[in-house]
């Protein structure tokens, strides 16, 4: 069971982004396909009533793929098996997971104009879909607590069995054993201690805006901790002492150890390893962000893992940058923004530590300290966008779809009824904020559904938090107004770029990927018509036409275009490239897709 739960959902990812990227496809009724004798195999077996029909050229092969729910956001449900028909006789062949991605990997190395890596992109999604399968057969169990209206934050983070449901190889991980994920992978509900080092001053870079440095927030937060003994804390947890205490993820710490450099540094007696100790934090979604509900900080280090696209290894303008917009917040911009908008919030990142390796950016010990709004007594019924979102294992409902169907029955109205308050409701709290810190300050939040967190009260969106510390873009024509709020802005984190840059990330990451993916979440689900959601998304921006500043083209590309570029995880991935890594403007290859959000403009809401 697991196994075919786990080769349809990588499939259909697989496939939808295929269809969105290429655009090559047809769209078949059924009595279209009986006028066709070589159909007739896959119309005998299969009780769909449309197909999608797709023609690999350079393969003279064509798949056919029994449609479930054709989606205006592009994100398609389809019923398995999927069939290709091969050859002068088309012969009709049941399609697997491992012959589909093959084949339409080597279509599109054939028809592409850069070297493709097409072993690594078949490996990657072969891998991704094994390590679904084992997510699925360890949380058969826990199909209640995956999907039902009543929840913790921590149940949520670790609730994405699937993973981003647009992407070619959402759960691959390359550089961590399968003994390793029931430790440390946040769907197999992992929990571990760090790892800790203590580190001379002489070798320690840190920053803070909190009331104390970063050092002493950890050594602070380490009293605190009754699993730690006494006798530890006395002997290195002294407030006028020489040396910081670092915490590094296990995996890394199994890194850095190996390092020469490293090596170096403690033989000088300026490093010393301190081990595995004291509580056991939660990984969220993201895998090297760690949570303990009694923490005051969550914790955010690198871990040498390449996951989907990208090693996640913290970079020190990302350190520089979590501070930097944590002094924004302070500054007369935060306050303006949570005058307007009180049920907003931007998760900071307050405070990093790391240590210092003479010709380097980073030594491998980079730590970020995150606040934790989400501490116990504040955990109840927050949850990232994603994890709403989540396909069901089987048959059953998303987060999403239980919670409508709760809400729909409690007060005797009818799930469209109540998922439009929901959407008005939800888009007053993310998109208006967003939108007025992008048209007033220019400064753009990389909110995908990951990195966007909802709190609920009684089912409805009460309150919104946006949490990342690489997922910012300033300006450059609004830049100035920044410098004067906090000067020295950018000289470290590197964040500014042109309007261009910001716009097309923020159509990318709030639009296509959040809000239109949240939306193809209640239309998959049949709880309400997609096309009442775009709509009321189309009419927000609207509002925000008289307030539009140039040289932006955010509104009139999202209102007017018919096509708009959109992130292509599928061509990224088959030219392995690293979205954490080079400028900005070359990070992930885009390309031209319909624009749901124009379908939205032709109905006033």
């Amino acid at each position: 069971m697991s196994t075919s739960i786990a080769e349809h959902a990588s499939m259909q990812s697989f496939f939808n982004c295929y269809l969105r990227e290429v655009g090559k496809y047809q769209l078949s009724s059924r009595e279209e396909l009986c006028q066709e004798a070589k159909y007739q195999l896959l119309l005998d077996e299969s009780s769909a009533v449309r197909f999608v029909r797709s023609e690999l050229h350079h393969h003279g092969m064509e798949i056919v793929a029994p449609l479930q729910y054709w989606s205006q956001t592009g994100r398609h449900l389809f019923q398995a098996p999927f069939y290709y028909l091969t050859g002068e006789k088309h012969h009709v062949h049941r399609l697997d997971f491992a012959t589909m991605i093959t084949m339409i990997t080597k279509e599109l190395a054939i028809a592409g104009d850069k070297e493709a890596r097409i072993d690594e992109l078949v490996y990657r999604s072969l891998q991704s879909a094994q390590h679904i399968e084992q997510f699925v057969e360890a949380r058969q169990a826990d199909k209640e607590e995956l999907y039902a209206s009543s929840f913790t934050y921590i149940e949520a983070e670790q609730s994405l069995v699937f993973g981003h449901l647009l992407h070619p190889t959402p759960k691959s991980r390359q550089g961590i054993s399968d003994g390793e994920q029931r430790l440390y992978a946040p769907e197999l509900k992992g929990h571990h201690s760090m790892h800790y080092f203590r580190a001379h001053h002489s070798i320690v870079q840190e920053d803070s805006t909190l009331e104390v440095s970063a050092s002493e927030a950890i050594k602070a937060e380490l009293r605190r901790d009754d699993t730690i003994t006494t006798a530890w804390k006395e002997k290195f947890l002294q407030t006028d002492d020489e040396y910081a205490i670092i915490p590094v993820h296990p995996l890394q710490a199994k890194h850095v150890l190996q390092d020469k450099a490293v090596q170096t540094l403690m033989e000088q007696g300026l490093l010393q390893d301190l081990g595995r100790l004291g509580r056991a934090y939660a990984p969220t979604s993201s895998l090297r962000t760690v949570y303990h509900r009694d923490a005051r900080f969550m914790l955010k280090g690198s871990i040498p893992i390449k996951i989907t696209n990208s090693v996640r290894l913290n970079k020190m303008k990302e350190l520089e940058r979590g501070v930097e917009v944590t002094r924004i917040l302070e500054s007369k911009i935060g306050k303006e923004l949570y005058q307007h908008h009180p049920a907003f919030r931007i998760v900071k990142d307050p405070a990093y530590i790391t240590i210092k390796i003479a010709g380097r950016e980073e030594s491998g010990f980079e730590m970020v300290l995150r606040e934790n709004p989400f501490a116990e007594g504040n955990d109840q019924s927050v949850s990232l966008v994603a994890g709403l979102c989540q396909d069901a294992m089987e048959l059953g409902s998303s987060r999403l779809a239980v919670i409508m169907k709760e809400l729909a029955k409690s007060e005797g109205r009818s799930t469209s009824e109540v998922s439009e308050e929901w959407f008005k409701k939800y888009l007053a709290i993310s998109l208006e904020p967003m939108m007025w810190l992008y048209m007033t300050y220019g400064i753009a939040l990389e909110a995908h559904q990951q990195n966007s967190v909802v709190e609920l009260e009684n089912g409805y969106p009460s309150r919104f938090y946006y949490r990342d510390n690489q997922g910012y873009y300033y300006c450059e024509s609004t830049f100035p107004s920044l410098q004067e709020a906090v000067p020295g802005i950018n000289e470290k984190s590197y964040t500014m770029c042109k309007d261009e840059v910001a716009d097309e990330r923020l159509r990318y990451y709030l639009f296509m990927n959040h809000l239109v993916g949240l939306i193809n979440a209640f239309g998959v689900a049949e709880l309400v018509a997609e096309e009442r959601l775009l709509e009321m998304v189309a009419f927000s921006l609207q509002k925000w036409m008289p307030h539009n500043r140039k040289p932006s083209t955010l509104l009139q590309s999202l209102l007017e275009q018919e096509v708009i570029p959109c992130k292509a995880n599928l061509l990224t991935r088959l030219y392995d490239m690293d979205e954490l890594v080079g400028p900005m403007e070359s990070q992930s290859v885009y390309v031209d897709v319909i624009n749901p959000i124009r379908l939205g403009v032709k109905v006033k809401v």
